[in-house]
């Protein structure tokens, strides 16, 4: 008989004409993935052309507009129903398969980087997608493709996301604190404000392939990443002639320069097991080489591989800061946003995926991906489910640079969007078992209402004078309230 009309939720009404005339058979797993592979492999030209489109229009966070349309246009091409807007310029569309069994979203990123040193930089921001993102969004589709036969749906039990999502990448801090004060987001990451809003209620599991600097054909899952905390520092001194009368001025590029001193100072009391790296830039020097700078911007990453870690190690940088601003008398805004959690991926999921793997590209296609000191919203999203973040080959040069480059676009973006077809099919096939098993034993170290507490307690403002120490100034948010262990 005809599938329920509740199974066709997330679909068109072409779509859903053809789903309503397919005999739902209990057809086994291989056959609903030679199925998605076909249909994957009728597209595959389309859904690279697509990826490289992204690749040559990059658009950095909560600014892709573009790319979310593209991606849009591109699920409704398909038959899916397209949510858009979602945190900004996020997109969603979703199926019901009207079996009941776990929902899982496959995810992938909008946004770029920006890097104007790249051959392939935007002319005018220099933005570009020198970590791969472009890919990301590629495989999704593609896996959305082989997902949505009918065919492949009828052997399903439960729910798929296909979850385009802004703003991975954690950059231009100043420009999306502006957004959160205009009421437009609360979280300065996309995958947080998915949380916040409410797309991830419902969600059981999620997967998401990166790229890596790497040209083999290999799809390794990721064991562990760091966490982060951001900061955002304005250092205010005193503007005067710097040639005639220096001595009037308090130069805020000094008490810039002293504090990251003092953070270089503090690396030897980082343990190496602990992972951590601290890394600022300068987002403004000054206003004229005539003038004493008065006005001075940092921004800044604290990274560590546990909470603990990353608190220990924010605490030193912000003594530094203030050491600074006290060494010149000048004063200092901190502005502290929670960045991400460390990242903990499901082994079990993970195996699964090594099964589907070495039947997609062989056994020598399998691995894992050791703890890397890097950090991503993923890492919110496997506090509080079943998480996966495999890397895919198929790149060369260094990642974040401007030698970057994709190089093998089948392994990428076709392997790879098989690749998370067929572990979903694995997990909702058969009447959902596996998915069940992952979800129902998963332990979250968070629900998502503590999970919204912990990364709201991060946010934090404070304003020191240096010229003043013994008056330590105004400081807004509690701190983080964290009762247990990530680590």
């Amino acid at each position: 008989m005809p599938l329920p009309i509740e199974g066709q939720e997330g679909l068109t009404a072409r779509t859903r004409d053809h789903f309503s005339r397919i005999i739902p058979l209990m057809t086994d797993t291989s056959t609903a993935k030679s199925i998605a592979a076909s249909a994957i492999d009728a597209r595959s030209e389309g859904l690279i052309a697509l990826s490289k489109d992204i690749w040559d229009h990059p658009e950095p966070g909560f600014r892709e507009h573009r790319t979310a349309q593209v991606t849009a246009d591109f699920m409704r091409e398909i038959g899916l129903a397209a949510r858009e807007n979602i945190a900004i310029t996020g997109v969603i569309a979703r199926i019901n398969t009207g079996r009941p069994g776990p929902h899982v979203a496959i995810m992938g990123e909008l946004d770029s980087l920006i890097v104007p040193e790249h051959r392939d930089a935007d002319s005018a921001s220099g933005a570009v997608h020198v970590c791969g993102h472009n890919i990301q969004i590629g495989n999704m589709l593609a896996a959305a493709v082989g997902l949505s036969q009918p065919e492949v749906l009828a052997t399903l039990s439960g729910s798929i996301s296909f979850m385009a999502v802004p703003a991975e990448e954690y950059i231009e801090i100043e420009f999306r604190e502006g957004l959160r004060e205009a009421g437009e987001l609360e979280f300065l990451a996309g995958k947080q404000e998915f949380i916040r809003l409410g797309e991830l209620d419902d969600v059981d599991i999620s997967l998401l392939t990166h790229v890596e600097t790497s040209e083999l054909t290999a799809l390794r899952p990721a064991v562990s990443l760091n966490g982060m905390i951001a900061k955002r520092v304005r250092f205010i001194g005193r503007s005067a002639h710097a040639g005639g009368s220096p001595e009037l001025g308090i130069n805020a590029l000094n008490a810039a320069n002293l504090a990251m001193q003092g953070i270089h100072a503090q690396r030897e009391t980082f343990k190496d097991d602990d992972h951590v790296r601290v890394h600022p830039i300068l987002t403004r020097g000054g206003a004229a080489v005539s003038s004493v700078p008065a006005n001075v911007t940092m921004e800044m990453f604290v990274r560590a591989a546990t909470v603990e870690a990353m608190e220990d190690a924010a605490a030193k940088v912000d003594r530094a800061l203030k050491a600074g601003a006290m060494a010149v008398g000048a004063t200092v805004e901190i502005s502290t946003s929670p960045g991400y959690l460390p990242a903990k991926f499901h082994e079990g999921l993970g195996e699964l995926y090594d099964e589907v793997v070495t039947d997609l590209i062989g056994k020598s296609g399998v691995g894992r991906m050791p703890h890397r000191t890097s950090s991503t919203d993923m890492g919110d999203v496997s506090q509080i489910m079943p998480t996966i973040h495999p890397y895919v080959g198929g790149a060369r040069g260094r990642n974040h640079s401007d030698d970057f480059d994709i190089t093998d676009w089948d392994l990428d973006v076709i392997d790879a969007g098989k690749a998370m077809a067929n572990t979903t099919i694995e997990l909702l096939g058969n009447g959902a078992v596996r998915g069940r098993e992952i979800a129902d034993n998963f332990d979250a170290p968070l629900s998502i209402s503590e999970y919204l507490a912990v990364v709201r307690g991060y946010q934090a403002t404070e304003k020191w004078s240096g010229s003043s120490p013994s008056l330590l100034g105004d400081r807004k948010g509690s701190g983080p309230q964290i009762p247990f262990s990530f680590s």
